[in-house]
Parts: C-alpha cells; structure tokens; sequence
C-alpha cells in the first residue's frame, strides 16, 4: 500500500489530487483528520512576492480558522512527535488559537516536521488519531506507522513544491502566462506582439492582467512571483510548441 500511495501523490495533477491521496493514505494508517501548512519561496525580502502559506487537509473548515498563524510553522519546524496544542498555544502566547481543538477533543497532535525537504520552504504536518485520542494511542500508532507517515508527508511536500499554487485563488490565463513566459526570455513587448500575432496594446493588456493576479507592481516582479508557484510554466506550456516565426531573417524563438 505504501507504494501505491507513494506513486498517487507523485502522479498528482493538481495539489487538489496530491492532498486528496494523502489523507487517504492518513486514514489508512489510522489518522482520520489531517493538516498540511506549508510557505514556500520563504527567502524572498519582499513580502508581496512571497507566497501565502499554503493550507490542505480535511479539517473542518472553522477548525482550520484555528490554525492559522505562521509561528505554528515556525515553531514545530525542526519537531517531529506528539505536541500538546495546550502547550503550543500557551507558547506562543495566545490561549485563544487551540481553544476549539481542545474543546473539539483534539488537544494531541501528531507533528511531522518538513524542514530541509524542499529548498527555500518550510513546512509541517498535524495528524490526529480521531477525538480524544490518548497519547499513549498516539505514541502506538507513530510506532506501527511513523516511518510510512514521515516518508509520504515528505513526498507531498515535494510534490507540492513542484505544482502550479495560484495567488489568492486567482489563476493566471494561458495567454497571461504566454506573455510573461516570453518577458522572462528577454523579449520586448513589441516583439511578443510579433510572435503571439496579436497588438502591443494587447500584450500590455495581458501583463498588466498578469500583474493585477499575482498581486506585483512591476512587471519583472511577476515574471518572479509567477516562476516561484509553478506557475510560469503551468499545464505544460513551452516555448518550444509555438511557431517558428521568421522575421527579417530573425528568428523570434531564439533566446539571444
């Protein structure tokens, strides 16, 4: 089964597909709810070509409300193990963040760290056997299925990584990635004109779009934000499958 679940995370389309697949491997090992949060490009100074950190799992809706902080991140990043959310939260000084979990019998988590796994990101999984697991239940099932759980979150953190993740839920268009796949290849705005056989104004059109969705003032900022979530080169778009376009005896597919 570890295979098979190993290969439906790694053979995933979407992240949708990749998070579906890992809680079902989850329940398989005996954790019935489960939380991925991850921040990726984590090195990036400024803050609006960071990426928001990226929440799956099959919590709740209103419980994952509850988790919401980057410290989470921070703080069980290098932890692998059982944490107490009472003593999370009490350490991060905000008795209100864990209230519902504790309420909700879910006041033991399971912690997979996901540090080191992919470059410029970090991450964590929290796994729970179910409400009001005990935590010796917790310490028998990591000892029957820990190394499984460790290797597929690790899994998923890279497959995720390696997927297109939208900004604020909007995606780029086909023709908006076109444009600035082609910017980032040191093409003029006149001369993706040329080659997509459209006008400049729509050329302009399409990037200031393609800046507008990825939350960027410039141009060059896009080109960035749109190559760190995967979504430059998303759904397998190439330079490669456009026309030859012969101009002057230039031709336009070149990179110099």
């Amino acid at each position: 089964m570890l295979t098979e679940f190993i290969q439906g995370i790694v053979s995933a389309a979407s992240i949708n597909d990749a998070n579906a697949c890992f809680i079902k491997a989850s329940n398989h090992y005996g954790y019935r709810l489960v939380q991925y949060r991850a921040s990726f490009a984590t090195d990036i100074p400024l803050p609006s070509l960071r990426e928001a950190p990226l929440l799956l799992g099959n919590l709740p809706r209103s419980l994952n409300m509850e988790l919401t902080a980057q410290d989470l991140i921070d703080r069980t990043i290098r932890t692998t193990g059982v944490i107490s959310a009472a003593a999370i939260s009490q350490e991060l000084g905000n008795p209100a963040m864990f209230e519902r979990l504790i309420g909700e019998g879910l006041g033991l988590v399971q912690a997979i760290s996901l540090y080191g796994t992919v470059l410029n990101s970090c991450g964590v999984v929290l796994l729970w056997a179910g409400r009001h697991a005990s935590e010796g239940h917790l310490t028998e099932l990591w000892h029957q299925s820990g190394h499984a759980m460790e290797l597929l979150a690790n899994v998923l953190h890279m497959r995720i990584a390696t997927l297109s993740r939208s900004t604020a839920g909007r995606d780029l268009t086909p023709r908006q990635r076109e444009v600035l796949l082609w910017r980032s290849l040191g093409k003029t705005v006149a001369e993706i004109a040329v080659i997509l056989g459209i006008t400049v104004a729509t050329v302009e059109k399409h990037l200031r779009l393609a800046r507008e969705n990825l939350g960027v003032e410039t141009t060059p900022q896009a080109v960035l934000k749109a190559h760190v979530t995967q979504q430059l080169f998303a759904h397998g778009d190439s330079v490669a499958k456009q026309p030859l376009l012969q101009g002057n005896g230039k031709d336009f597919r070149q990179l110099g």
